[in-house]
């Protein structure tokens, strides 16, 4: 997992090519320009990246959102304009009860456990690695909010 500001992007080239050309596009794009919704291989074609801006539902610490990793996929989060997000994150390792979907290379389970809460504000970042759990916790803003959030291609070694 990884936690930053956009002007940091520099440091994180190098983990893999489909991450490289994903921050590439973080570091050269306005993306709070686009509308909510999906952009597959935006602009990264031929790396199965997808892109999708999204205005999400607020909750808070009240609401029960499943935990959640990725098989094949990382989760690279932003905040781009008009809030905040919190995101809970443990090595999924941690947790048990995961139920799997191949389909979608999703698993999720409603357990509880201890987490970092990571506090996303505008131009922050969060990079999420199959190994590592996440969740949203609490997010708040006002109309306009979004972030996005790209798939990446996990690298398999």
């Amino acid at each position: 997992m990884i936690i930053d500001t956009l002007d940091n992007l520099g440091f994180y080239f190098g983990i893999s090519k489909e991450l490289d050309a994903t921050l590439t596009v973080l570091r050269h794009y306005n993306l709070s320009l686009l509308k909510p919704g999906e952009y597959p291989d935006f602009p990264v074609e031929g790396y199965n990246t997808v892109l999708k801006i999204l205005e999400p539902r607020f909750v808070s610490e009240d609401d029960r959102i499943p935990w959640e990793y990725h098989e094949n996929c990382i989760d690279v989060m932003c905040v781009l304009q008009g809030g905040t997000e919190t995101i809970g994150y443990a090595p999924r390792n941690k947790l048990s009860g995961w139920k799997y979907d191949p389909e979608k290379d999703v698993a999720y389970t409603d357990e509880e456990c201890s987490y970092l809460p990571i506090r996303l504000e505008p131009n922050d970042f969060a990079i999420f690695f199959p190994q590592d759990a996440h969740r949203k916790v609490e997010s708040s803003g006002k109309v306009g909010y979004h972030k996005l959030l790209f798939k990446v291609p996990a690298a398999k070694k």
